[in-house]
């Protein structure tokens, strides 16, 4: 009976608490970027014999590593490529928002805010990606 109390004492305590990692710096984020671009060759490849998982794996280990050299925060592989992906999505979204409004009607000021200068190489990333494609596939237009 007294471990049943200890047990209710113990599931009765608050959870701990996790602190908050600091923010991606804008050293970190080129260095990001440039490790990406220096890899996407891999990453960006679909799987084959020549391109594993253990491939791609050790090229966001190296990404992590360039972004790791110049940290102050020791940030893991997951860490940097989930930065990766959503600073890639929230690029995509603000272009869109750019293109959507240099194409409105009326005149008048663009309310659309300026690319910042980290958020431009990933647009230079990106239109490298839609100019170039994906390596490998092929327009279903040719065939």
């Amino acid at each position: 009976m007294p471990t049943q109390v200890l047990k209710m004492a113990t599931a009765a305590e608050p959870p701990a608490i996790r602190s908050r990692r600091a923010n991606f710096s804008d050293e970190e984020m080129m260095a990001m970027i440039l490790g990406w671009q220096d890899r996407q060759d891999v990453l960006q490849e679909r799987f084959s014999q020549n391109i594993t998982a253990e491939s791609k794996k050790q090229a966001w280990e190296d990404v992590t590593t360039e972004v790791n050299s110049v940290s102050r925060v020791l940030r893991g592989r997951e860490e940097v490529k989930k930065k990766f992906v959503d600073f890639k999505s929230v690029v995509k979204k603000k272009m869109s928002n750019i293109r959507q409004e240099q194409e409105k009607t009326g005149g008048g000021t663009s309310e659309a805010k300026a690319l910042t200068h980290i958020e431009e190489a990933m647009a230079q990333v990106i239109k490298e990606i839609q100019v170039s494609g994906i390596p490998g596939l092929q327009d279903p237009g040719s065939m």
